[in-house]
C-alpha cells in the first residue's frame, strides 16, 4: 500500500464521518450537530461529498452555517474512499481553522468506508485524528424497501446489497425522520433493526426537529472508540452495479424572466414536472434535490423516492425575476435519457411560466469503478 503524504496539526482532531444511502437526510444532520457543538463553544469544519461538482449539498450545508464561521470544503469526482488523496488535501485546510471536531458527509452510494479510509487515516494520521462511532442513516422507507423487503422496489438486488453493506460496517444506525413514523411503527422499525444488527447502537432521531440528535452528539463526543467495523467480504462488481444503477446529473442554470415570478411556485412546477416524468418511467429515485439562489438567499427542495411528497425548506424568495438554479438528481435511468429529461422540464418550465432558462454546466453520467488507493481489512486501534 502506497503511503499518503504527512500533515501538521497543532491537536488531535476528533472526527464525525456520517454516512448513509442517498436521501437518508445526512446534511441537515450534520449541520444540526455543527450548531449543537457551536453552541458548546466547539470549532467546527465540515467536507462534503460527491462524483462532481455543483453539489447541492455544499450549498445547503453553507446555507445553513454561513454566519456561524463554519469552514465548508468538498470532495468532488469520486467518494471519499477513492479520492482519500484530496480528502486529506481538504482536511489539511480545514486543520487552518484548528477545529475541535471535523465532520464529513461520504456520498450516498459510498461503503467500505471502514477499509478505505478510517483505517489508512487510523494508520498515518494517528496522533492527528481520532474517530468517533461512525453513523449510518436510514431512512424509514429505505428500511422497508431495502432491508425488510416489506414494500416494492424498482432497484435491482444490488442496490439492496449496497444499503446493507452500509448498515453493517456502521457503529451507530440513527433511524432518521421519526417525526413522520406513528409511535408504534417507530417501535418496530428499531426493533426489527436492532434484531438484524443487535451489535450496534440504535438510535431514533429527527434531524428536521431536532429529536435524539442530543443524545447522539453526546455519544459522538463520548471517548468510545469509532470507525471499527471492518467489512470482512464486499463484492466490488456487485457494489460498482449498484452504483452504476443510477444516473447522475449536477447541473447549474441561470433563471430570468421579463416580469416576477413566484419562487415557490417555480419550485413546485418543476418538481412535479420532474417527478412525473421519472413516474411515466418507472425510474426510482435516489435522491432529487435543488435549490434555488437569489440576492444572496437561498431555498431548496428534495425529494427522497419516486413515491414520496416533496419537501421545501429555506429562505421564502418570493416574486424573482433572476436567480440561480442548482439541481442534483440521482435517478435509476440511463445518464443520457435523465439528461433529456431534465432538460425537457426546463424547457417546459420556460414555456409555461416565461422563465428562461440557460444552463451554465451540466454533466450526467454513471459512477466509475469504485477503486481505493488504500485498503486495510484488518482492525486498527486507534
Amino acid at each position: 500500500m502506497a503511503t499518503p503524504r504527512k500533515i501538521r496539526t497543532e491537536k488531535t482532531v476528533k472526527l464525525f464521518f456520517v454516512g448513509g444511502f442517498l436521501g437518508s437526510g445526512k446534511t441537515t444532520a450534520l449541520a444540526d450537530l455543527a450548531k449543537r457543538l457551536l453552541r458548546r463553544g466547539m470549532r467546527v469544519g465540515m467536507i462534503t461529498n460527491d462524483q462532481t461538482d455543483n453539489l447541492v449539498d455544499t450549498l445547503i450545508v453553507r446555507e445553513m452555517l454561513s454566519e456561524l464561521g463554519v469552514p465548508i470544503e468538498e470532495v468532488v469526482e469520486g467518494c471519499f474512499c477513492c479520492r482519500f488523496d484530496e480528502l486529506i488535501n481538504q482536511m489539511e485546510k480545514i486543520l487552518a481553522h484548528r477545529p475541535d471536531v471535523l465532520m464529513g458527509e461520504p456520498v450516498g452510494s459510498c461503503t467500505d468506508f471502514v477499509a478505505a479510509v478510517a483505517n489508512p487515516i487510523k494508520i498515518h494520521y494517528r496522533d492527528a485524528f481520532r474517530f468517533a462511532p461512525f453513523s449510518t442513516m436510514v431512512d424509514p422507507d429505505r428500511v422497508r424497501e431495502l432491508l425488510l423487503d416489506e414494500t416494492p422496489t424498482s432497484f435491482p438486488e444490488e442496490v439492496s446489497y449496497l444499503f446493507k453493506k452500509q448498515l453493517e460496517e456502521s457503529d451507530i444506525l440513527a433511524l432518521n425522520k421519526i417525526d413522520t413514523l406513528k409511535p408504534e411503527e417507530r417501535e418496530r422499525l428499531l426493533s426489527d433493526l436492532a434484531g438484524k444488527y443487535p451489535e450496534k447502537k440504535i438510535l431514533p432521531v429527527s434531524a428536521k426537529e431536532g429529536a435524539g440528535m442530543e443524545e447522539w452528539l453526546e455519544i459522538l463526543l463520548s471517548e468510545r472508540p469509532g470507525a471499527n467495523t471492518v467489512l470482512r467480504q464486499i463484492d466490488y462488481d456487485r457494489y460498482a452495479r449498484a452504483e452504476a444503477v443510477l444516473g447522475w446529473l449536477n447541473t447549474a442554470v441561470r433563471i430570468s424572466s421579463s416580469r416576477s415570478f413566484d419562487a415557490t411556485d417555480l419550485a413546485k412546477r418543476l418538481l412535479s414536472t420532474l417527478q412525473g416524468a421519472f413516474r411515466e418511467k418507472d425510474a426510482e429515485i435516489g435522491h432529487l434535490k435543488f435549490l434555488i439562489t437569489s440576492d444572496g438567499k437561498s431555498m431548496w427542495a428534495n425529494l427522497t423516492r419516486l413515491g414520496a411528497e416533496p419537501a421545501l425548506s429555506g429562505a421564502q424568495l418570493g416574486s424573482l425575476s433572476r436567480g440561480t438554479l442548482v439541481l442534483n438528481a440521482r435517478v435509476r435511468l440511463e445518464p443520457a435519457e435523465l439528461e433529456g429529461i431534465v432538460r425537457e422540464a426546463l424547457n417546459k418550465l420556460s414555456e409555461e411560466s416565461g422563465v428562461h432558462s440557460e444552463i451554465i454546466d451540466l454533466q450526467c453520467f454513471s459512477p466509475a469503478y469504485p477503486e481505493p488507493p488504500y485498503l486495510v481489512r484488518e482492525a486498527v486501534a486507534q
